[in-house]
């Protein structure tokens, strides 16, 4: 039940109770019993009109009229707010279905916790686009607040990943605090779509291999990670400041990932032949399938489907890159 229903649900109700108790006290001595109360609150606040059951003395004509303003006052202010979310619901369903079908190449975040707000909030900000799955009435009201596409259903079922886009999304990130919900999705999410990247969170380390085994590229427990990076901070603090400072792209330097497409002006182009070009990039690896190659030589050739690594300034260096991808 929507939260907003809650308060002129209970100015109904207590209006309701009131009456019934005051008419019940006020005709006490004339043999009046509760449902004769009851009656005599619902025909006041409905505006019925019919002969009150007892006669009614001046302190019974000020109930009524007590009764009968609150009753009425809030019956239409419970009448307006369920009108109004209807109409908001039917609204919101159908925004939600027209940006569902201008959407693509986006990533599914399942469970919108801690975890999942952060790698939302991260995707949304490097201009990737997010759909999210969570029936927690809190998923919501973050999801407006950051204008995030929300779904409020269980991940688990297949029709809720269909219905997020997972045939043409690009990626998965299932992060809900609970191992085996996160290996049902991972399941759904590979049957569905075979060539999904998926990455899933692991509250127990323990998990992580089955997570992979079920078809996750990448399993990952947040308290081992953030356990690692506590120690680097105090061993190589500056290592770790520096590669923060690069992956969120804070400063006048990135580091990214650029995906060699077949036929694009890389396929088949040496190192030293890009940096001929003008481009001031620095390659650090070359993923050619899934080995690394590690601070290729200028004579080394890039082929199809190669992902390099490269170190550069935002503007124009990588830029430069994207073009020729």
């Amino acid at each position: 039940m929507p939260r907003r229903l809650l308060l002129p649900l209970f100015l109904v109700f207590a209006t309701v109770l009131l009456g019934t108790l005051g008419f019940y006290l006020l005709w006490k001595d004339q043999g009046a019993t509760w449902l004769d109360a009851l009656y005599m609150t619902f025909i006041t606040i409905t505006t019925i009109g019919y002969e009150e059951v007892y006669p009614l003395d001046s302190t019974g004509r000020i109930l009524a009229m007590l009764v009968a303003s609150v009753g009425v006052g809030s019956l239409f202010y419970l009448f307006s707010v369920i009108m109004d979310t209807v109409v908001s619901l039917r609204l919101e369903g159908t925004w939600r279905q027209r940006e569902m079908n201008r959407i693509s190449n986006h990533v599914i975040v399942v469970g919108l916790g801690r975890m999942g707000r952060q790698a939302a909030l991260e995707l949304k900000a490097s201009g990737i686009p997010v759909v999210a799955l969570d029936p927690s009435e809190n998923a919501h009201q973050f999801a407006q607040e950051n204008h995030i596409l929300l779904f409020n259903k269980d991940g688990t079922e297949d029709q809720s990943l269909i219905e997020a886009g997972i045939l043409r999304a690009k990626g998965l990130i299932a992060t809900t605090s609970n191992d085996a919900t996160n290996l049902l999705v991972v399941l759904s999410a590979r049957t569905l779509k075979p060539d999904l990247f998926i990455v899933a969170r692991a509250s127990d380390e323990s998990a992580i291999p089955k997570l992979l085994k079920a078809g996750a590229n990448r399993a990952i427990s947040p308290y081992a990670i953030g356990g690692r990076r506590l120690a680097h901070l105090i061993l190589s603090p500056r290592v770790v400041d520096f590669f923060e400072t690069v992956l969120t792209g804070k400063e006048s330097f990135s580091l990214e990932e650029i995906l060699i497409q077949k036929g694009s002006p890389l396929d088949g182009l040496a190192l030293g032949e890009l940096q001929a070009r003008g481009c001031q990039a620095s390659v650090l690896a070359v993923f050619r399938g899934a080995e690394p190659l590690p601070r290729p030589p200028l004579d080394f050739r890039l082929l199809a489907h190669d992902r390099i690594l490269a170190l550069g300034t935002t503007q124009p260096d990588l830029t430069y890159m994207r073009l020729l991808e």
